[in-house]
């Protein structure tokens, strides 16, 4: 959030003209900053940033400037300008043990290029007629003969393709497929190889397009590439060592400090929340708003922190806490942050509670289509018993002034002690770990971190003393506004009463009470490893599993953002909350070993009809049909000299999973050639003019290019970097290339400047139309998987939502053989899938956003509606979060205690909310449109179960007013707070549910039911009327 900073109010000067010049040019300049994005202004201003935008420089230039001196140049080769491509590839912005692990990959992939197409080599130097070849190369001897320079007339009818047998190139395709096959399956399965998959292809497509061309065995074709990337290597390691070193353990302990700085901004914050208006609340003003982008940085951030720390154990590291000691603030960070957004849910709360005030309309006529109501209305689509008890509730709130409005004064006074313990304890571990991570080699660090430590201890035992404080004593300050209505009401226990309010409050107690605990098991982490660690001291590496898993991993944000899906096919998931229920109506399980095979046949008869398969043989059937050209000698030469390599590997690079991916990455992928070409004309004439390249000229010029080009590449969001790295190996080519074609002899080099720039444009597009052609006959729709998708995350909310409700409902365990788990340990295991579940809402909708460029061909597609759903299954997931995480306060003794005489858990209403959730997701994985009579608002038949128990609401019941009188009484123990917390949780995921049920009838339609609408509301009103 921004800081706003008032002027002083004392002594205030008429300002001079020449200050105020000065400052309506600093205004101007201001301005011209925050209107660039923020990931542009935020690491402009970082220091840190710049640190590593400096470094990165360094490298990428040194990189191009051993190309320049002939000596260095002559051995380098032919691909000398491939260290400057893979400092633009893989930049040197990360600690030097990772750095070495990251283009290590790069150069295993590499390596098995090399060692497919040594192995094709050798197989195609023994399939070819040895006789057939004598005969050629005798032939070509005599041709030769007595000429000035027979060796480069051999070498230009070797690249001419004189040589070319069938039988050896038919070798070299199989091979080819092979590896193609077998690194198109790691780009798949694997996308954190997704460098080695890459440059593995490279070296394959090198190999197999020009061994062909050899008579005789050239083992070494790669050699220039991989000294050049060798070079980059060393280069890289030195820079990284000596300009603003910084360990993976250094750079974690950063992110935590940040963490923890924003947490308790976003603590401070509550204030201004609890003295706001419920107007101000309402979705889409500023609170809310900047609250909602507080959280998912946060998030984004937690992400990058977890993937930092997933490679810190394998690097030496200096400093007072070790690999584990920083691995171990994750899961306390992202509890807080957890707790931290389900503390928001008050807010989105009291918001929707004031919109839905302001926009209820007073007729209560029914709506023929509830579903259309929905979008921007949020009291729309109610029924009219929904409508008669809001009526009711409110009419009862204020004349017992009870509104919101009333309330929120009174939990401001309740928590003020314990926001500003917490406030004060997330400052002192902020200063404990800054203090930590800048003085590994200051002198006076040890006292410094002394006084933190203590500071520390102080800010825990204040912690605990306000959490006791308020558990015992504080909280009771939110029942005040209630205070009549709790005594008029002792005297009349037939209620209802209206404790939307005090619900509402008691949601904002409750998640304060877990936050805090959550800051007090962070705080106290923090204290015990900076106890234990007082000196700074080398730490060595230690196992690497946490690397292999990071490896493995696939599926979460940044893998999407490229342009690359690489979620489990929807089946699949799907199938896994499913799989331990799910039969196979169509056979039983194999018996037999024939049984076994025909089973195993099948499995992969389905894997084949997966995305990752069809993705796996368009990619191979790509590469072979643009190899071909480059093994026939009517066009091998053509091929050779017009560098067609760059059309096959371009279409091997933009080829992706989904239509919208595809076409997403040809756009994006096609201007970043086009601004790459400019970029190296603009470079390559300036700096050489209409010569052949000046070395200190074309040195000066890439530095200054290397300055915005290193920032971008650096800093770019994720969704766009493919864009990016393709116009910046565009520049690298026409300045490397041009440099190289006047500076050694290099048979078939396109020329230099224009030359290279419109032949890297026409074989881009060439590539970039093949695999686009490819992907689309029959195109895999990315839409459909994102509305295949959204199904599968009601599947998994749905699953969620049984196993808190399962918890709850078996907490009377009465027999030995069955007893009820702990709360506490049964909520860890809803924790790992709320994460899930998480990641997958955040996928979704980077994918969402990218399968609207599929285009409109069919028609409009939907994409508001979408988004809007993922929205709904987000507030879902996040009210689950709140549910699990208030029941997981409370023992099973009070849980039982609550049962009876809730209606949330009555076994009718659950199986109406399952049967929601498997009718809305059976809706979204087949396309077919939902009954009309099933258009029940799940609030309502909440309603219309509790009222069902104890009959009409003017009839006198004795377990109706037991109930009310103990529900009455239980209002000021701390367990009901927890309690209270839990059923708006459910209330908000009822809210939820109806809306993807709203959604998904705009999306899929709705079977219309004669009469049903009209009958319906009569029903409901004569029902109303006898309550």
């Amino acid at each position: 959030m921004s800081e706003v900073k008032h002027s002083p109010t004392v002594g205030i000067e008429k300002p001079s003209p020449t200050a105020t010049a000065a400052t309506a040019e600093q205004s101007k300049k201001t301005s011209i900053l925050d209107n660039l994005p923020p990931w542009i202004t935020t690491n402009l201003k970082s220091r840190r940033s710049q640190k590593i935008w400096l470094r990165c420089w360094v490298a990428s230039w040194v990189a191009f400037l051993i190309i320049l001196p002939n000596a260095s140049l002559n051995v380098l080769g032919n691909a000398a300008f491939f260290a400057l491509l893979g400092s633009l590839m893989v930049p040197a912005n990360m600690p030097v043990q990772l750095f070495i692990f990251v283009l290590t990959t790069m150069i295993v992939g590499m390596c098995m290029g090399w060692a497919l197409g040594a192995a094709a080599m050798r197989g195609a130097l023994a399939a070819r007629n040895q006789v057939v070849l004598q005969a050629e190369l005798q032939r070509e001897a005599q041709s030769t003969a007595g000429l000035a320079n027979p060796e480069a007339l051999f070498r230009a009818d070797i690249f001419a393709g004189r040589f070319l047998d069938a039988r050896s190139s038919v070798v070299f395709g199989v091979f080819l497929g092979f590896g193609s096959f077998l690194f198109a399956l790691i780009r798949a399965y694997a996308p954190k190889l997704t460098l080695m998959s890459v440059f593995g292809t490279i070296a394959i497509d090198i190999f197999c397009s020009y061994g062909p061309l050899f008579p005789f065995a050239q083992y070494t074709i790669l050699n220039s590439l991989l000294t050049s990337v060798a070079c980059y290597i060393a280069i890289g390691i030195v820079v990284i060592l000596f300009i603003f070193p910084e360990s993976a353990n250094h750079a974690a302990l950063v992110t935590a400090t940040a963490l923890t700085g924003k947490l308790k901004g976003l603590v401070d914050t509550q204030a201004k929340i609890l003295e706001a208006t419920p107007e101000d609340l309402a979705p889409g003003k500023p609170i809310p708003s900047a609250l909602q982008a507080g959280i998912v940085g946060m998030l984004a951030q937690i992400q990058g922190f977890a993937a930092g720390t997933a490679f810190i154990g394998a690097e030496f590291s200096w400093g007072k806490w070790n690999a584990e000691d920083v691995t171990g603030l994750q899961r306390p960070l992202t509890t807080i942050i957890s707790r931290m957004a389900a503390l928001q849910s008050f807010t989105k709360l009291v918001g929707q509670q004031a919109q839905r005030n302001v926009s209820a309309a007073p007729s209560t006529a029914p709506s023929e289509d509830g579903a259309e109501s929905t979008v921007n209305d949020p009291a729309a689509g109610d029924t009219y018993l929904l409508r008669q008890f809001r009526e009711r509730n409110t009419a009862a709130e204020a004349a017992h002034n009870i509104r919101i409005q009333d309330v929120l004064p009174s939990v401001a006074e309740s928590t003020v002690d314990l926001r500003g313990a917490c406030s004060e304890g997330l400052a002192a571990a902020q200063a404990l770990l800054e203090g930590i991570n800048t003085r590994r080699y200051a002198r006076r660090g040890p006292k410094e971190s002394e006084q933190q430590l203590k500071d520390l201890d102080v800010a825990v035992e204040r912690l605990q003393a306000a959490l006791v404080e308020f558990k015992a004593d504080k909280r009771l300050l939110i029942l005040q506004p209630f205070e009549s209505l709790v005594d008029a009401a002792r005297t009349d226990h037939k209620g209802p009463f209206p404790l939307r309010g005090l619900y509402t409050a008691y949601v904002f107690a409750a998640n304060l009470i877990v936050l805090a605990q959550a800051i007090e098991q962070y705080m106290v982490y923090v204290q015990a490893i900076a106890s234990k660690r007082r000196k700074n001291r080398l730490w060595a590496p230690g196992g690497l599993r946490a690397i292999v898993k990071a490896l493995r991993s696939k599926g979460d944000a940044t893998d999407q953002a490229a342009g690359e899906d690489h979620e489990p096919p929807v089946e699949k998931e799907i199938r896994k909350e499913e799989a331990p229920y799910k039969r196979d109506p169509d056979s039983r399980l194999p018996t037999n070993v024939f049984q076994r095979i025909a089973n195993a046949v099948h499995h992969l008869y389905k894997w084949c009809k997966t995305p990752e398969a069809l993705f796996v043989f368009r990619f191979v059937l790509a590469t072979i049909l643009l190899w071909l050209p480059a093994v026939l000698k009517s066009s091998a030469s053509f091929i050779y000299t017009q560098k067609g390599l760059w059309a096959l590997i371009m279409a091997q690079t933009t080829m992706n999973i989904y239509a919208s991916d595809q076409i997403f990455n040809l756009i994006t992928r096609l201007a970043g050639t086009f601004a790459g070409g400019i970029l190296g004309l603009v470079s390559w004439y300036i700096g050489s003019g209409s010569g052949g390249g000046n070395p200190y000229g074309l040195a000066a010029i890439v530095g200054v290019v290397l300055i915005p080009v290193i920032f971008f590449r650096l800093f770019t969001p994720p969704t766009y970097l493919p864009g990016v790295l393709l116009a910046f190996a565009t520049w690298v080519l026409i300045v490397g290339y041009s440099w190289l074609d006047n500076h050694i002899p290099v048979f078939g080099n396109p020329g230099t400047g224009w030359g290279i720039a419109w032949r890297r444009w026409t074989l881009v597009s060439i590539g970039s139309a093949a695999s686009f052609i490819l992907m689309m006959l029959p195109p895999k729709s990315g839409r459909k998987a994102v509305r295949l998708r959204n199904a599968s995350i009601l599947v998994s909310l749905s699953s969620l939502y049984s196993d808190i409700i399962s918890m709850w409902i078996s907490c009377e365990g009465t027999t030995n053989i069955e007893k009820p788990r702990s709360t506490t340990d049964w909520f860890a295991e809803v924790r790992v899938k709320i994460v899930t579940i998480a990641t997958q809402l955040q996928a979704l909708k980077q994918q969402t956003a990218l399968a609207k460029w599929e285009g409109s061909v069919r028609g409009v597609w939907p994409i508001e509606e979408y988004m809007k759903l993922a929205d709904e299954e987000t507030r879902m997931m996040a009210n689950l979060a709140l549910l699990g995480s208030a029941l997981a306060q409370l023992d099973n003794e009070t849980l039982a205690r609550f049962l009876r005489h809730t209606v949330v858990v009555n076994p009718n209403f659950i199986a109406d909310v399952m049967a929601t959730f498997s009718l809305v997701s059976q809706a979204l994985r087949t396309g077919e449109p939902l009954p009309q009579a099933f258009h029940q608002n799940l609030l309502d038949r909440l309603q219309y179960h509790g009222r069902a128990r104890y009959g009409s609401g003017g009839q006198d019941h004795p377990e109706r007013d037991s109930a009310h009188k103990a529900h009455l009484e239980s209002i000021t123990q701390l367990e009901y707070v927890f309690y209270a917390c839990a059923i708006a949780a459910v209330y908000q995921i009822l809210d939820g549910l109806n809306e993807c049920r709203a959604i998904a009838t705009r999306l899929c339609g709705e079977v219309p039911l004669q009469g049903w609408a009209r009958w319906k509301n009569d029903y409901d009103r004569t029902y109303a009327g006898s309550t």
